[in-house]
C-alpha cells in the first residue's frame, strides 16, 4: 500500500510538471492502471496510463511512468498524421521523461541518461527518421529510431534553440495541432516561426540524413606574454559534410573552466580560446547535446545489438556483435562478459573457457 502511494504521488507530480511544461491537457483526469506482466510493459489512453506490475514501486520506474504520462499530450492531444511523422510523438514522449529526470534529480542524471539513448539512437540509424514508415511499427529498428533518435533530435533541438524557444515550440505545436495530425514539414515551420531561426541544415542533417559526427580535435596551446594568460588554437574536425551546428567546447584549466560554443559547418572549423590558467583538458561536446559517434560509443551501440539478437533467440548474430565490441575495444570487460555468457548459454563450453 505505501508503495501504491509513493506511485501515485510520482503519477501526480509527473502529471503536474507536464501540464506546467507543456500546457493543459485535454483532461485532468488520468487513471493510472495496473496490468498484467505477460502483457506489454505500458499501454496508455485518453484519461489512463497503464503500467505493467514489475514496473510499479522500483527505483527507476518513475521513468516509465512519465513516458506513459506524456503520452496525454503527445499522442491523445495531437497525433502523428503518418508513420513517417511518429518520432514527434514517440521521441516527446521519451524526451517528456528525460526532461522530469532533470527536473527530479538534475542535469547530471540527464547527462548520463543520454548516452544510453544515444546508443539506442544509433543502434539501427540506416533508415532517415522520415522514411521509417517503410518499415514494421513493431519492429526494434523502427522504435529505436522514432523513440531514441526522435529523442536526440528534440534534445538537440532544444541546444540549437535554446530553452526558451524550445518550449515555446513545444507548446505552440500541442495549441496549433490539437486533434490534428502533425507532419514533420508542419513541425519544421512552428520550430522556424518561434525560434526566429533558419533550421533547415539542422532538420536535414538529421531528419532526411543518417550517421552521427565523429568528433575529433587538433590543437596547440601557447603562452601570453606579460602574465596575460595562455591561448589555445585548434581545429575540431568530423567527417559529415553537411553537418552545420554549434558545438561546445570545454577547456579545464589550473583555474577557471572556459566554455564556448564553436559553429561547425562541414567537415572542420577552426578556433581561438584564451584562459588565464594554463589548460589541462579540451573536451568537445562534454554535456552530451549533440548525438556523436566515438570508440567508446560502438562498444556500447555493439553491445545493445548483440543484447538484442540474444533476447530474440539469435545467438550467431548477437555473438558476432558482441565480437565487434571487442575488437573495437580490446578491454571491454562488458564484452568479455557477454561474450562467455553467450557461449556458456550455447553451451560451448572449450570456447567459453577461451573468452575467459
Amino acid at each position: 500500500a505505501a508503495a501504491e502511494g509513493d506511485y501515485g504521488r510520482s503519477a501526480l507530480d509527473e502529471f503536474a510538471y507536464f501540464t506546467s511544461t507543456f500546457g493543459q491537457p485535454e483532461s485532468n483526469t488520468l487513471n493510472i492502471v495496473e496490468i498484467p506482466d505477460d502483457t506489454v510493459p505500458s499501454y496508455w489512453a485518453p484519461q489512463i496510463a497503464a503500467i505493467a506490475g514489475a514496473h510499479i514501486g522500483g527505483k527507476t520506474d518513475f521513468r516509465l511512468l512519465a513516458n506513459t504520462i506524456a503520452h496525454q499530450w503527445w499522442g491523445s492531444e495531437i497525433s502523428p498524421a503518418t508513420l513517417n511523422d511518429a518520432w514527434l510523438t514517440n521521441g516527446m514522449c521519451r524526451y517528456a521523461e528525460l526532461l522530469y529526470l532533470e527536473d527530479q534529480e538534475g542535469r547530471g542524471a540527464l547527462q548520463s541518461a543520454l548516452e544510453d539513448v544515444s546508443a539506442c539512437a544509433l543502434a539501427y540509424d540506416t533508415t532517415p527518421l522520415t522514411s521509417v514508415g517503410r518499415l514494421s511499427p513493431f519492429a526494434p529498428e523502427f522504435q529505436s529510431m522514432t523513440l531514441e533518435k526522435g529523442a536526440m533530435v528534440f534534445h538537440m533541438l532544444r541546444w540549437e534553440v535554446g530553452d526558451d524557444s524550445f518550449f515555446k515550440i513545444l507548446r505552440a505545436v500541442l495549441s496549433q495541432f490539437t486533434d490534428k495530425g502533425i507532419r514533420t514539414s508542419d513541425f519544421e515551420k512552428i520550430a522556424e516561426a518561434q525560434s526566429q531561426q533558419q533550421l533547415t541544415p539542422f532538420f536535414s542533417e538529421w531528419l532526411d540524413g543518417t550517421g552521427a559526427p565523429e568528433f575529433t580535435d587538433k590543437y596547440a596551446i601557447y603562452r601570453l606574454g606579460n602574465g596575460k594568460g595562455f591561448r589555445v588554437i585548434g581545429e575540431i574536425q568530423q567527417p559529415l559534410d553537411l553537418f552545420n551546428m554549434p558545438v561546445e567546447l570545454r577547456v579545464e584549466t589550473e583555474g577557471r573552466t572556459v566554455n564556448q560554443k564553436i559553429d561547425v559547418v562541414g567537415t572542420s572549423a577552426q578556433y581561438t580560446v584564451d584562459t588565464f590558467g594554463l589548460p589541462r583538458r579540451i573536451l568537445i561536446d562534454p554535456d552530451n547535446d549533440i548525438l556523436k559517434n566515438s570508440p567508446d560509443m560502438q562498444v556500447r551501440v555493439a553491445i545493445l545489438r548483440g543484447q538484442q539478437l540474444a533476447a530474440q533467440g539469435d545467438n550467431p548474430a548477437a555473438l558476432a556483435e558482441y565480437q565487434k565490441a571487442l575488437s573495437a575495444n580490446p578491454l571491454s570487460s562488458l564484452a568479455s562478459f557477454r561474450i562467455g555468457e553467450l557461449l556458456f548459454q550455447m553451451r560451448n563450453y572449450q570456447a567459453d573457457r577461451k573468452s575467459v
